[in-house]
């Protein structure tokens, strides 16, 4: 198959994986609503944006870094520099630096945006770590033109937490901190996806 046609299929498939991944995280909070009380879905909702809005703000620049600088490096046939160490380098930095924040206001986090819930905290806590190797392999797979696998990323990390939601409607589970968890495993289970791209 030639590097068009692997594009555009890859493309294809990055697509209708985003895509399908909102309908799927639509469904993990219409699931949550039916299965929790009104207090307990609200929590929810204010850890997701809670969440939300920092991975937006430390990880997705440096994903957009390395998916860049790599398909240029890939254009050019450049092989000096190491712009996956930098990036790295970038993302722990950043990734230490909200431990130390959220260790340091823990009190004020859990009490005053997460309803006085530790475990929420440490779902919170847990899913930023998470999620900085869930957007370095984003921008890893992206840079590197693997858009099918990137597509595949982001659709099993929301279809894995969406289970966690289901176990407690039908029963396999029970409360919000079942729900929660999912916030915080479906960074870390999407990364399957990674060995098997680095395989291809």
């Amino acid at each position: 198959m030639s590097d068009t046609r692997s594009y555009g299929r890859g493309a294809r498939i990055l697509s209708v994986g985003i895509a399908t991944t909102g309908l799927v995280t639509f469904a993990y909070f219409s699931l949550a609503k039916h299965a929790l009380t009104d207090a307990e879905y609200e929590n929810i909702t204010v850890l997701w944006a809670v969440l939300f809005l920092i991975i937006s703000i430390i990880y997705r620049p440096v994903e957009q870094l390395l998916a860049r600088t790599l398909s240029v490096r890939r254009a050019q046939a450049e092989t000096r520099g190491s712009p996956v160490r930098t990036a790295l380098t970038i993302q722990l930095s950043f990734a230490a630096l909200f431990l130390c924040v959220a260790l340091i206001a823990r009190e004020p986090i859990r009490d005053g945006v997460l309803a006085g819930s530790e475990f929420l905290y440490w779902v919170l806590v847990v899913a930023v770590l998470a999620y900085a190797a869930s957007y370095f392999a984003r921008g890893w797979l992206a840079g590197h033109g693997e858009f099918g696998s990137y597509g595949g990323l982001v659709f099993l990390e929301a279809c894995s937490r969406c289970l966690f939601a289901l176990a407690v409607v039908i029963g396999l589970a029970s409360g919000q901190s079942a729900v929660a968890v999912g916030i915080a495993a479906a960074p870390l289970v999407s990364l399957v996806v990674v060995p098997w791209a680095l395989r291809r």
